[in-house]
């Protein structure tokens, strides 16, 4: 025997060559299931292992300071990329609850942040701070926690880089975006004058690199067809490897490629990301 492919449900999530595997991205409150096959040199898998149920504890609830400007009329933020976040916003009021939209992010990897201004008449200097909550304690004042910031310019959009720190915590946690006209924001709570503060969540997952430490080779991979039914299909990447998450970061399937392929027919109907290595990408299934 050269070790155990571990299941959650009927999915397979892992192998250890070792009797404990350790399991990440799991919902506080859930039940999950879980079994082992044993497995030899030759490739012989044994019969599944008897079933295994676990409620994860409740966890703590965190709860973020509020964070808002008094004065739209004349600026406010049109449009936040970052990873597979694309969110154009029209609403008006000085803070806006987008923690709904969310994007996978990977430890030690760098991310291009992009902020779009919108002016109603007159074009105004404007400056931003992106805010991470790294370690989900529900703030962000640990160090490094101000993970982006440009002084005051007309320019449009506001471009920079974002680098995922390898000692992140895994799983959903908190991005504030705020513009604020003239000068950086001071702080990433409380209220200011003109501007806007939007609130996005990340889902930090573990480093996607392979077992010789090397980067998997990625291209700008497709899928298709997106929606899908039964097999979704992936171009242009040389990795082998993938993960399949909710879009509240919760990890639903793991394993190989098949052919550039991934069986999905077992999901249920919503929409998921698809990780292949480093690259992460929207689906939706049918």
């Amino acid at each position: 025997m050269t070790g155990y492919d571990v299941y959650q449900g009927s999915s397979l999530i892992g192998s250890t060559a070792s009797t404990s595997y350790t399991v990440t991205s799991l919902t506080p409150s859930t039940t999950y299931s879980f079994s082992v096959r044993a497995k030899d040199a030759a490739g012989n898998v044994s019969s599944s292992s008897n079933t295994v149920s676990v409620t994860t504890l409740a966890g703590s609830t965190v709860s973020y300071c509020s964070a808002s400007a008094n004065n739209t009329a004349d600026e406010r933020i049109g449009n936040v990329k970052f990873g597979s976040i694309n969110n154009t916003s029209t609403g008006t009021a000085g803070y806006e609850n987008f923690t709904s939209v969310s994007t996978n992010v990977t430890r030690g990897t760098a991310y291009a942040i992009s902020v779009t201004p919108v002016w109603t008449s007159t074009v105004y200097s404007e400056a931003y701070a992106v805010y991470i909550d790294y370690n989900g304690d529900g703030d962000f004042t640990d160090s490094g926690e101000l993970a982006w910031s440009k002084t005051g310019s007309t320019t449009s959009p506001a471009t920079g880089s974002i680098t995922i720190p390898s000692t992140a915590t895994i799983g959903s946690t908190r991005m504030r975006v705020m513009m604020q006209y003239s000068s950086v924001p001071s702080s990433s709570c409380g209220t200011y004058t003109y501007g806007q503060v939007e609130d996005y969540t990340l889902n930090i997952v573990s480093s996607g690199r392979n077992e010789t430490g090397i980067k998997d080779l990625i291209t700008d991979i497709k899928l298709y067809p997106n929606p899908v039914k039964d097999i979704l299909y992936i171009s242009n990447t040389k990795a082998e490897d993938y993960k399949i998450f909710d879009m509240g970061g919760k990890l639903i399937n793991s394993g190989k490629l098949e052919r550039g392929s991934v069986n999905v027919s077992n999901l249920i109907k919503g929409a998921y990301l698809i990780q292949i290595g480093e690259t992460s990408k929207r689906f939706i299934k049918n």
